[in-house]
């Protein structure tokens, strides 16, 4: 339970930034910043790699777990 919901927080911190990020780039582009979904193809990219980078988060807290929990 517990990689499951440092996995899930991790996806939704991780997952806010880039949607920040993404806007960013956008306000770049038009010289305005506002807050908005991406496209739903690129939404589902964004949360693919996201979601990805957050399994690899959940896997290595987990195993600086076991390798050092007295830390």
């Amino acid at each position: 339970m517990g990689g499951v919901l440092v996995t899930g927080i991790t996806f939704g911190v991780f997952m806010a930034e880039a949607l920040i990020h993404y806007n960013m780039g956008t306000a770049k582009a038009e010289g305005e910043f506002r807050l908005r979904l991406p496209p739903p193809q690129e939404l589902v990219k964004i949360a693919a790699v996201t979601g990805a980078f957050s399994l690899l988060s959940g896997v290595l807290i987990r195993n600086a777990q076991r390798i050092a929990p007295k830390l």
